[in-house]
């Protein structure tokens, strides 16, 4: 690999035999350029050797090979050589021709001393100022020899230049009267030097020939970088006398949205927010602790150290963690102090009240007990030292009660002012309590539950006290503090008002908080919350108590009960129960009289996912977020300095948005796009746009794309009155989805009905219904802003449609102009991408980024082409295959809520990502509603029928079980047909090839 004695063999031209067929030529006039284009194509030359793909007539044709190293007497080769280079998202290709009427090709095999033979060189220096380049070298049998060097001296060039392997691919193909080759690096190979250029960027180029011939005393060496003197040793290595390559960008004269490059709109007033802004805003406490999947955290007693229950993923075994605090920071690492027995999930931790006498801590968990077949829910006690370095006793592990539970498992605990200790359970399934516990009162389910811990009766961790509501009632568990619960996650005791809290999940449309007395029933699930679920089930034996505060699923998904804050920090919380929803970040404070509420309101808009409230050492509150390690941790409440705006536009025409609102034309710069798989809308066209004023798009693989502040994403919705006819649209709703400081915000306009403008609705949306041909009246849902965050959730990146997959597709522009979405968007830089991110590591750090080199720089160009980049189905077209095009409906209208965190208290994943075979629903019993369905399924191979999710996309109505449960009145028949035409399909065994 090593060439230092190659050059010693050089004559000059004068010792060159009479015979040469091919004389040396003059002298050069001028020296030839040294500044070459490679240039962009759309369309991949294959590697055949052939060199005759349409793409590379494109390319700058580089001939000048030459031996700038003579001075004066400075020359072309002997034998003409030319070359091209072009390149994509993917590759470099390379193609060079040369004249030869004696080929030398004797020495084979990947990375032998090519040079001794006929060969074409590459060299290539990603940036000037940094030391790393390569070498590429290819001989006319096609053998090759690749190379990074991480500086340019004889020390690195004798030691070896290997570093990591190259993926590079290359055919070499001998005819008259020459060779020729053609290959394609890929970007991937320049990753140890930041990979991929970006357009416009110049690399240092050499392009070199060793030319070999019977009839000359020595093999001629011609390059196109003007080398200035010849040096002893290997000097085409001189890269700082390299010529340059500058990377030439796609053309932008088709300027399908009337623009060469995107430029920042302007014009836009859609800023700050119609409403006054909550009074709180969540700012990151303990910046040092990012525990991974924080559910629970409570300060050890008359300490500055926490307990802290995280987990590795969202879901799964836990453990406990100790942390120390100093000030608003950690003070060390976690230190882990035992795991949840049996790989369970703990829930809720509780300290002894006298716990610096006893050293007793509880914790809430479910999992498998030893010697118990299924899942329990449990509370076990565990001795804790109460002395630094407050470590736990695995071997002091205690059952206190458990019962069986394998869902809705509730497991949470806390002491009231007595002593004694309070404890939720939930009804025990996922299903809609399918075992019917949420009113049965002989059973531990579907309760809270209150029993004294420190005085047990004989063969029992506890007693019962003797107050409890239910004592001596025959068909009550006398541990009954009060029942009819589903799914209660969290309970809190306050010392000083003795108000008791539980936050409850709902399950259709209903979440709860309750102020607990005892004996009271809260109905589940012959209700949900003061709505009535199941009426035609058995009540329990004592009236129903309604829910103290009660969330439509409009606004809360999932509720994360909480705490009555009794800080310093917070004033105008003080003695307010604060709770909050895991699945849309908002936080509410409620003041109870205990007797009525004082007061009720939404305090914070966040995008935390809510797992748990807590208090620090000195009793400020804190809120946990459930994200990745790095990601999670904990919160506290600040004040919002955020105002009003009131310039915000009230209606369309003062938005800046729209050129003419009456007709429906946007500014220049707002871009219109459409989708592959569209949302179901009761069959109204829809008009999409992106109106980014500044900043790039960040793209992201297979997911919704990161839009920057002040972004506006427009949907327009028109009613055809004379159905088929699209001259008879009228329209009657424009949404933004806007991002203002960091977070998302929905509005709707209602237009008028002149069709003129458009105005924003109030806060809690509207209904309406519209007359259309033949007396049909349409109702129509303006949803409120909550709603618009139901769907367009944190678990789907809050932009819905703007993907990879949906927005992969030709469009046709108004300016006639026909091009790939995907395409059309790169090309006048809208997008920012990560690519050397996207393109991996490789598994050799020798392939990976060298220090001291050039690094990746900022791209707006694609990954690859849009060909190799995920495209849905559209679940219309009966043209594409059935079960991509289901997919793509499920994925569309059901994945935002079905997908891991997304809210949906249904076990499946319904996101395209997910292979069928995990999606949980082929063959899978429902866990809700089966409809009366003898032998239900959620999808029944084979069988429409026995299908759920099929009933439940044609029904309609309060109580039905319709889904998508928002945003429809009228069901999606083609979308039906559809998926019983797929599920038949799945009844059939498969047909061998």
């Amino acid at each position: 690999m090593f060439r230092m004695g190659l050059t010693l063999f050089f004559a000059s031209a004068a010792t060159v035999a009479a015979a040469d067929p091919h004389p040396v030529p003059p002298p050069l006039k001028a020296p030839p350029l040294s500044a070459f284009e490679c240039r962009w194509t759309d369309e991949a030359p294959r590697v055949d050797g052939e060199g005759g793909d349409p793409a590379w007539k494109r390319a700058e044709a580089i001939s000048a090979f030459h031996l700038p190293w003579l001075g004066d007497k400075a020359r072309m080769g002997r034998t003409a050589t030319t070359a091209r280079l072009l390149w994509d998202r993917e590759f470099l290709y390379f193609l060079a021709e040369m004249e030869d009427s004696h080929i030398l090709a004797e020495i084979s095999g990947h990375d032998a001393q090519l040079w001794k033979n006929d060969v074409f060189e590459i060299f290539l220096r990603p940036e000037a100022g940094k030391p790393g380049y390569y070498e590429f070298l290819l001989s006319p049998n096609g053998s090759r020899f690749d190379a990074f060097y991480p500086r340019h001296d004889a020390e690195s060039l004798r030691t070896g230049p290997k570093n990591g392997a190259f993926q590079w691919e290359a055919k070499a193909k001998i005819g008259k009267p020459g060779w020729t080759v053609e290959g394609r690096i890929p970007w991937t190979d320049f990753l140890r030097t930041g990979g991929r250029p970006v357009i416009d960027e110049t690399w240092g180029l050499n392009l070199c020939r060793f030319d070999y011939h019977k009839d000359w005393a020595e093999p001629e060496l011609s390059c196109v970088a003007p080398i200035r003197k010849r040096l002893i040793g290997p000097f085409f290595h001189q890269v700082d006398d390299y010529a340059t390559i500058r990377f030439k960008g796609p053309d932008q004269s088709a300027k399908p949205f009337g623009l060469a490059r995107r430029e920042p709109l302007t014009t836009s007033t859609v800023s700050g927010f119609p409403d006054p802004p909550p009074p709180f805003v969540a700012k990151r406490a303990f910046d040092n602790l990012r525990p991974g999947f924080p559910i629970c955290a409570r300060t050890i007693p008359g300490t500055r150290e926490m307990l802290v229950i995280a987990q590795p993923r969202s879901y799964g075994p836990t453990a406990v963690y100790r942390v120390a605090l100093e000030g608003d920071m950690a003070a060390g690492t976690p230190v882990k102090l035992i795991d949840t027995p049996g790989e369970g999930t703990a829930y809720d931790i509780a300290f002894h009240p006298r716990w610096r006498e006893n050293g007793f801590v509880f914790f809430g968990w479910n999992g498998k007990l030893p010697g118990k077949d299924g899942k329990h829910s449990a509370i076990t006690r565990h001795t804790m030292s109460t002395k630094p370095p407050y470590t736990i006793d695995p071997a002091s592990e205690t059952t206190i009660i458990a019962w069986p539970s394998d869902g809705h498992n509730g497991a949470a605990v806390c002491f009231g002012k007595d002593g004694l200790m309070f404890v939720t359970s939930g009804d025990g399934t996922s299903d809609s309590d399918g075992n019917l516990m949420g009113q049965r009162t002989d059973s531990l389910l579907a309760k809270v539950l209150r029993i004294d811990v420190d005085r047990p009766e004989a063969g029992k961790a506890y007693s019962v006290p003797k107050d409890n509501p239910f004592i001596g009632a025959r068909d009550f568990v006398p541990e009954t503090w009060a029942y009819g619960l589903r799914a209660p996650w969290r309970i809190s005791h306050d010392a000083e008002s003795s108000q008791l809290w539980v936050c409850q999940n709902g399950q259709d449309l209903w979440e709860q908080a309750f102020l607990v007395k005892g004996g009271e029933n809260f109905g589940w699930s012959v209700m949900e919350g003061s709505h009535p679920f199941y009426p035609g089930r058995k009540a329990g034996p004592t009236a129903f108590t309604k829910p103290t505060v009660e969330h439509h699923h409009s606004e809360a998904r999932s509720l994360t009960g909480g705490l009555v804050y009794r800080g310093k920090a917070l004033p105008e919380l003080a003695g307010a129960y604060i709770y909050g929803d895991y699945s849309t970040g908002h936080i509410w404070a409620v003041r109870h009289t205990g007797a009525e509420i004082a007061w009720h309101k939404k305090i914070a808009i966040t995008t935390l996912k809510i797992t748990g409230f807590a208090t620090d050492p000195d009793g400020e509150l804190l809120v946990l977020h459930h994200a990745p390690e790095g990601e999670g941790g904990f919160f506290r409440l600040v004040p919002n300095t955020a105002k009003a705006d009131t310039s915000f536009p009230r209606r369309l025409s003062e938005s800046g948005l729209f050129d003419s609102v009456k007709d429906h034309r946007m500014v220049p710069g707002v871009i219109p796009y459409s989708v592959n798989a569209p949302f179901w809308s009761d069959g109204l066209h829809k008009e999409r746009f992106m109106a980014v004023p500044e900043g790039a798009v960040g793209w992201n693989k297979s997911r919704s794309w990161d839009f920057p502040d002040k972004t506006v994403l427009v949907k327009s919705f028109a009613l055809e009155t004379r159905e088929g006819d699209p001259s008879t649209r009228k329209w009657v709703e424009t949404r933004f989805m806007t991002r203002q400081g960091g977070e998302w915000y929905g509005y709707s306009y209602r237009w008028n009905d002149a069709g003129t403008d458009a105005e924003l609705l109030p806060a809690g949306g509207a209904d309406a219904v519209f007359a259309v041909e033949g007396g049909r009246k349409v109702p129509w849902h303006y949803p409120s802003r909550a709603e618009c965050m139901v769907c367009h959730s944190r678990a789907a990146n809050f932009v819905l449609g703007i993907c990879d997959g949906q927005l992969n597709r030709d469009q046709t522009y108004p300016a006639g102009v026909t091009d790939n979405q995907l395409r059309a968007l790169e090309h006048i830089g809208f997008l920012s991408v990560n690519w050397a991110g996207e393109a991996g590591a490789p598994k050799d750090a020798a392939q990976r980024q060298q220090p001291g080199q050039r690094v990746a720089k900022a791209t707006g160009m694609l990954p690859r082409p849009p060909a190799g980049l995920e495209r849905f189905a559209n679940p219309y077209d009966k043209a594409q295959p059935l079960e991509a095009r289901a997919m793509a409906w499920l994925h569309t209208n059901c994945a935002t809520c079905h997908v891991e965190a997304g809210g949906g208290n249904a076990q499946m994943k319904l996101d395209i990502g997910t292979p069928l075979a995990k999606a949980g629903i082929v063959d899978a019993k429902p866990l809700h509603q089966t409809f009366g369905i003898e032998d239900a399924r959620v999808l029944a191979p084979g069988d429409p029928s026995r299908s759920v999710l099929i009933r439940r996309m044609a029904a309609r109505g309060a109580n039905s079980g319709q889904m998508p449960p928002l945003s429809s009145a009228v069901p999606d028949r083609a979308a039906i047909e559809l998926m019983e035409e797929w599920c038949r399909s799945l009844g059939k065994p498969a047909i061998s090839p």
